[in-house]
């Protein structure tokens, strides 16, 4: 029998688990006057990803932590 172990950044990010990230993407571009589709605002999106997929998924932490990254 293969076994395989199932990983959270495996795990797919459902409609729900997107609108949650964007609101809080445009909220902190918004915050520091920088575009979603920049750079830097990719960078930021890519980081909250990574954040949402190892159990941050509450508002204020994910807010926190992205503001902190800037």
């Amino acid at each position: 029998m293969l076994e395989t172990s199932i990983h959270p950044q495996d795990l797919p990010l459902f409609s729900d688990d997107l609108d949650r990230l964007e609101k809080v993407l445009d909220a902190v571009c918004m915050d520091r006057g920088i575009s979603p589709r920049s750079q830097e605002g990719e960078r930021l999106g890519a980081l909250m990803i990574q954040l949402y997929r190892q159990g941050v998924k509450e508002h204020a932490k994910l807010l926190a932590l992205a503001k902190a990254y800037l």
